[in-house]
Formats: structure tokens, C-alpha cells, sequence
């Protein structure tokens, strides 16, 4: 059996003003072409197939082509799971009738102690959940933190699991240690949100997003697929593509990454102002999507306008003449969480640490906003 393993597509992404739909549709296109060379027997989407939840249109569109693309077209079953960006009410319109083309779509809690079984492998399926809300499913569970409420889950899903059979598990959560970027959202404020690899060891295999980096943790039996694209610019060193999973007729599983190659990286330049607009900087791509880090930027007036004039998708600039302290201050915010970032100026502007109601509170509120709610 073949399984084709994906993930954090993040559909309608934007970076720094600049939209990336027509490199989500480049590269699903070329995801679409490998697909038909693989045949697969299923495709496992592992949640954030959008980066918001509440998607434009061009963006729904998207997801929709591609998904009858390859359902329907290629004939191919999918298998599809929330994220912690997704909003779930849009992602699941309309499951209940596309089970019926094999296309399973999972963001709820109901179902997870069903598989899907398709020839012969079992897929539980575990979509993203906050605390709050498998504390609200499971009222008799006493759960103080995160990872005791997915080992909740894990406990329940798999009570009727059979070892003599093949059995994955789709979830989209972090492991312990693994590798984070910039472009992923905290799962949950004001609790631990890492889960340790031992807990799913009842699986053969974990398909698992969230964590951008392909290779974000060493294991064998559970696998990050990645991000199909670069998303911020601490993934620029990352490989981006897709996982292959082939199931023996023993149940051995082996999985392989297979890259693919976007339209446009996303760049880091350390150069002086005058060797990146005589073009003597070390560049990859002028097309590229490119943050300059720039010296000798004291005398010139407005050099973002003078760079786009040569690499039009530049979209940051850093200005690498300021002083020391100040540099340090913005390398500290940009590793700082939200959270953290209120609390240091809240202590600054106050001179007294936030309250445990006011920090409930500050919780509560990126809590809901991560979910995509109103303020």
C-alpha cells in the first residue's frame, strides 16, 4: 500500500503584505502532476489547509480544485484533518456526502475512536482540539494541561484498537523537541502544548502536522511531513515537499520525503546597500521573495523603493548600521512568545507583574484568537 502523507498547506497565506495564492497554486499543481505519477492509494492532508478561518473566495476556490482535482479526477482517497488554523465549520461543509467519493474530512472530537480503514490499514484520526474543548468532551476527565488532554484522546480513540492489524494515527500537534519556525501558530497559551513521542507508541505510524520542518524530529514510526512551501524566513534552509509511506505486506512501513520545487524561495541577504543595488550581492533569485539585512544604509532615502526596482518581491529590510542595543532588543522580541511580549510591557509600563486574573484573562484572549474568534 502507498500512502501519500501532506500537511500546513496554509491556503491564503500572507507574508508581510505580500499574498502567496499564485505559489500555493503553482505548487499544488505540481503536487497534483507527482500524484498522478505515484497513484496512490490514499492521501493523508495532516490539518492547516488554510492559514485563517475565514478564507476569501480565491482561497476556498483553491482548496476546492485541488481536492476535486484529485478525488475525483485521479480518483484518489483522501483523508483530512483540522488544524489549529483552520476554521472547522468551513473545512467540514459538506462531509457527510463527500464520504461517499472517499473523501473523509475529521474536525471534531465524535469520531476519533473510528478509523477509516482503506485496504486493510486503519487511519484514526485526531483532529486539533483546544484543552478546553476535549475537557468539555470528556466532563468525567480531570485535565489540567494539554498533553494530559491528548493522551486522553489517545487513551479513548485506541480502547478498541486491535495490535494484529495496521493502525496510523493523523494528528496535527507537536512533538517533544522537535523543530518550530517562526510561522507556527502556539497551539495553546498558558500551558505546555509538546507531547511526548512514547505516547503514541500503540501506532505503527503518527502522520503528524504543525511543525514546518520535514525532518522537525528523528523517530521511526512518527513523521512530519512539512510545510509545502516556505512561510517565514527561519525556513529558508528548509526542504519542502511531501512524504511517501509504503506498507509491506508484513505491516513494515517506510516513509521517504520527496521535495518539490516552488516558484520562489524565500531568501536571506547579508550584504552592504551599494553591493545589493549594483546587483554584486550574493542573490539566488531576483524573483525570489528576499529579506535584506543591510550596513551602509545611513545616507540613503527610502532604499526599499530603490531595491524593488531590481528584486521586485523584496519584503523585508533590516538596517544592520543601527546600534547594538537596539539590535539585540528586536532579536529578543522576534524569539519572545505573545504572551510573553504583554508581560514584559506590561512589567515596563507598570513596574508590577501581571495578576493570575489578568493573566487568565490574557490567556483566554490569545486563546480565542488563535481559534480565529472574535476579540
Amino acid at each position: 500500500m502507498k500512502i501519500i502523507h501532506t500537511a500546513d498547506w496554509h491556503l491564503g497565506k500572507i507574508l508581510n503584505g505580500q499574498s502567496f495564492l499564485e505559489d500555493q497554486r503553482y505548487i499544488l499543481n505540481q503536487f497534483i502532476n507527482a500524484m498522478k505519477e505515484e497513484q496512490p492509494d490514499v492521501i493523508v492532508i495532516a490539518g492547516d489547509l488554510y492559514d485563517t478561518s475565514y478564507p476569501n473566495k480565491e482561497t476556498v476556490k483553491l482548496l476546492e480544485e485541488t481536492t476535486r482535482t484529485l478525488n475525483l479526477t485521479l480518483n484518489i482517497p483522501l483523508i483530512i484533518i483540522s488544524g489549529n488554523h483552520d476554521g472547522r465549520t468551513r473545512l467540514n461543509y459538506g462531509a457527510s456526502w463527500f464520504e461517499h467519493t472517499h473523501l473523509y474530512i475529521r474536525t471534531n472530537l465524535d469520531r476519533i475512536a473510528e478509523p477509516i480503514t482503506i485496504n486493510g490499514v486503519n487511519f484514526y484520526m485526531l483532529p486539533y482540539a483546544t484543552l478546553g474543548e476535549i475537557q468539555h468532551f470528556y466532563p468525567e476527565e480531570k485535565l489540567k494541561f494539554y498533553d494530559q488532554a491528548i493522551q486522553c484522546c489517545l487513551k479513548h480513540m485506541t480502547a478498541q484498537l486491535d495490535s494484529n492489524q495496521t493502525n496510523i494515527l493523523v494528528g496535527h500537534l507537536t512533538v517533544s523537541g522537535g523543530i518550530k519556525s517562526d510561522s507556527e501558530r502556539e497551539l495553546s497559551i498558558g500551558t505546555v502544548e509538546e507531547i511526548p513521542e512514547n505516547v503514541m507508541k500503540q501506532f505503527d505510524s503518527v502522520l503528524l502536522g504543525h511543525l514546518h520542518h520535514p525532518f522537525s524530529i528523528q523517530s521511526d514510526f512518527v513523521y512530519y511531513s512539512g510545510s509545502l512551501l516556505q512561510y517565514s524566513f527561519s525556513e529558508t534552509k528548509q526542504a519542502k515537499g511531501y512524504r511517501k509511506l509504503t506498507v509491506d505486506e508484513e505491516g513494515y512501513i517506510e516513509s521517504i520525503f520527496i521535495p518539490l520545487k516552488p516558484l520562489r524561495e524565500l531568501e536571506v541577504v547579508d550584504a552592504t546597500y551599494e553591493e545589493a543595488i549594483q546587483e554584486n550581492a550574493q542573490v539566488k533569485n531576483k524573483e525570489n521573495y528576499i529579506h535584506f539585512n543591510l550596513t551602509q544604509l545611513s545616507h540613503v532615502n527610502d532604499p526599499m523603493m530603490n531595491l524593488k526596482q531590481i528584486y521586485p518581491n523584496v519584503l523585508a529590510l533590516s538596517n544592520q548600521s543601527q546600534t547594538f542595543e537596539v539590535h539585540e532588543t528586536q532579536n529578543a522580541i522576534k524569539q519572545m512568545t505573545d504572551k510573553e511580549i504583554i508581560e514584559d510591557f506590561y512589567e515596563s509600563m507598570t513596574q508590577k507583574s501581571l495578576s493570575k486574573v489578568q493573566e487568565q484573562k490574557i490567556n483566554d484572549l490569545l486563546n480565542r484568537m488563535n481559534r480565529g474568534e472574535e476579540a
